[in-house]
């Protein structure tokens, strides 16, 4: 017995797929703009509403018998944390994004592109974090493959953030986990292990 498809039908089908797909990358964009709010309180970027007031000037009376008063000196600045000699015990906070690449590659997808240079703003705020950048993978296929490609695309990730958005290269230090790290709660088979985790060093 033959099954007919009617048109009205087939229609009915598709319209549902597509609806499906939609809903998909509306869940997609919810997660990654939460992602990003989280990284943003990750790195301490200052809301609009929050800009730094103004000092406020105050006069001083000088007596012509009274020294005068001493210029306030400013305080000296915080040493410079060496981004490419990080302690293996510096503390961070970390945010994972599902970047997407090509199969099998280090290229990064255009699907990502956006998010990514979302990113890259973020960073910019704070020019004096340092961010470490690793790449993860599951753990389908060699291991070494696996932490070569996870190296790899890390690199391509600080490249287009650095080389698309002005970032300083030196804050950002990309490493490849490979399969080591799986995300929490995740087996290590679940392809959602293969991410992106944004470090940003505190201290």
């Amino acid at each position: 017995m033959k099954t007919i498809f009617r048109p009205a039908a087939s229609a009915l089908i598709c319209g549902l797929m597509l609806l499906a797909m939609g809903s998909g990358q509306a869940v997609a964009a919810d997660d990654d703009a939460a992602k990003l709010k989280e990284l943003e309180r990750a790195i301490g970027a200052p809301d609009e509403a929050g800009a730094a007031k103004k000092k406020v000037r105050t006069r001083a009376i000088v007596f012509d018998n009274a020294a005068a008063p001493a210029a306030e000196s400013a305080p000296a600045p915080a040493a410079a944390l060496d981004c490419a000699n990080l302690p293996a015990d510096v503390k961070t906070n970390a945010v994972d994004f599902a970047i997407q690449f090509q199969v099998g590659s280090a290229r990064i997808s255009s699907a990502s592109e956006a998010t990514l240079g979302s990113i890259a703003k973020i960073l910019a705020l704070a020019p004096d974090r340092c961010v470490i950048v690793e790449g993860h993978t599951d753990v389908s296929g060699n291991a070494d493959k696996n932490m070569v490609l996870s190296r790899d695309r890390a690199n391509s990730v600080v490249n287009y953030i650095t080389e698309k958005a002005g970032v300083e290269r030196k804050r950002l230090v990309p490493l490849g986990k490979g399969s080591s790290s799986p995300a929490a709660g995740l087996a290590p088979t679940d392809p959602r292990n293969r991410r992106v985790v944004f470090k940003v060093v505190t201290g």
